[in-house]
């Protein structure tokens, strides 16, 4: 991460570009403060939610609201979305919606079948160079 931020904050002529540093910083702070907002919602929400008590489906629900919606934040900002809150907030969903509507499959599993046949796709095809298998 360092090197990329030091090849990122040089100039043309190789020396380091201070505005580009600051901004740099400037969109690290921030990501930090997204990160607590969304903790913080977090924790508000599970915490409305047990004493209003919602229900499973929907306290998942609003969790994946706000996992989503932080990451849509970010993005509209400038800040760089962590594709890894993006499943999470997209599993959550699905979950929510699962239990809200009371579907009678149990979902767990057919989360790991489709765990599994996406990293076979990942490894048999892989999209880049920089995955492939040496």
């Amino acid at each position: 991460m360092m090197r990329d931020m030091m090849k990122w904050c040089c100039g043309p002529d190789g020396r380091p570009d201070f505005d580009k540093m600051t901004t740099y910083m400037e969109r690290h702070n921030r990501a930090s403060k997204y990160d607590a907002i969304g903790w913080a919602l977090f924790f508000i929400w599970v915490g409305i939610a047990w004493l209003a008590n919602v229900g499973l489906g929907i306290g998942l629900l609003g969790v994946a609201a706000i996992t989503l919606s932080m990451q849509a934040i970010r993005k509209a900002n400038g800040v760089r979305v962590e594709g890894f809150w993006v499943l999470v907030g997209l599993g959550f969903a699905i979950a929510g919606l699962w239990q809200w509507i009371g579907v009678q499959l149990p979902l767990a599993p057919i989360i790991l079948i489709g765990i599994g046949v996406a990293l076979l796709f990942w490894i048999i095809w892989p999209k880049s160079s920089h995955r492939r298998m040496r």
